[in-house]
């Protein structure tokens, strides 16, 4: 038996093509080509129909602003002239110098009617339109400031007439305890009893941080707040949905230290300017008080 040595091994093999086969598959790869652009193009406009549909629903998604209901609020600041306010069918309401029975809903707005002439002044869109063909308002007196007088200074606060009426109560030698004495030691303990509700609830405003700025939302009854649009201090007698009821300590030129009650909307611009005092400014707030009703 011969053995035949095998001196090398081929690993390489090569595959040729003619010229008319190279055409036949450059031609399909170019088919190929098209089918995979146009495939391509087809994603990207169904990606983008897509996004559009997306963003549609998004915008649908998005809170409705609220409508601001007409109320006494919208008087706030105003001339004394307009004593009216209506709304409009397209929510845009407008004052109106006279009573609201000399407006008449005609077609989308309303129209005044007699003399002398008219005046009206816009307010602007937004305002709830329902049933607007009812909602003329006329002004109150109940949003309006007033200043207590002595005498409704008076009834306001209590008094121990009944105490001070009754003969050799003291000796003459003890001094007397006055009317305005009492009311002063009511005073001290009122503004006590305020203070401790503040420190035990943690109702103080920090220089960082403040409560009830911005439209009072966070305020609450028997809160002792300051109004830096007019440097005054008070505190907070009732609080609604959207009106909070303030009572306020103001020095004066004219009438020196005076009371002023406001019912006031949240959004206007003594709500906004609204906030719980700070434990810093818990001395400037006794001193306002005590002048008041001193």
């Amino acid at each position: 038996m011969s053995t035949k040595t095998i001196s090398k091994i081929e690993t390489r093999m090569a595959i040729g093509f003619d010229d008319e086969t190279k055409a036949e598959i450059n031609a399909l790869k170019g088919k190929l080509d098209k089918v995979a652009h146009a495939m391509s193009a087809k994603n990207e406009s169904h990606g983008d129909r897509l996004l559009a549909v997306m963003q549609a629903e998004g915008a649908n998604d998005a809170p409705e602003p609220e409508l601001l209901e007409l109320g006494q609020w919208v008087f706030e600041g105003q001339d004394e002239q307009f004593e009216s306010a209506s709304v409009r069918q397209d929510g845009f309401a407008a004052l109106w110098s006279c009573k609201a029975d000399k407006l008449s809903p005609t077609g989308a707005d309303f129209l005044s009617f007699g003399k002398p002439i008219i005046y009206s002044k816009p307010l602007g869109h937004g305002f709830d339109a329902t049933n607007w063909q009812n909602s003329a308002i006329d002004r109150e007196t109940v949003n309006d400031v007033y200043y207590l007088s002595d005498d409704d200074l008076n009834d306001s606060v209590p008094h121990i007439d009944d105490v001070l009426a009754q003969p050799n109560w003291l000796s003459d030698s003890v001094p007397q305890i006055t009317q305005a004495d009492l009311q002063l030691i009511f005073i001290k303990n009122l503004s006590n009893a305020l203070i401790q509700r503040m420190q035990t609830m943690d109702r103080f405003s920090e220089d960082d941080y403040t409560i009830g700025g911005g439209g009072g939302a966070e305020l609450m009854a028997w809160d002792i707040v300051y109004d830096k649009g007019a440097s005054r201090f008070g505190y907070v007698c009732d609080v609604r949905q959207d009106h909070i009821s303030i009572v306020s300590f103001q020095p004066s030129v004219t009438y020196g230290a005076i009371t002023v009650h406001q019912f006031v909307h949240r959004n206007s611009l003594v709500g906004r300017c609204t906030r719980t005092i700070t434990e810093a400014e818990l001395p400037a707030f006794r001193e306002a008080l005590e002048a008041c009703y001193a």
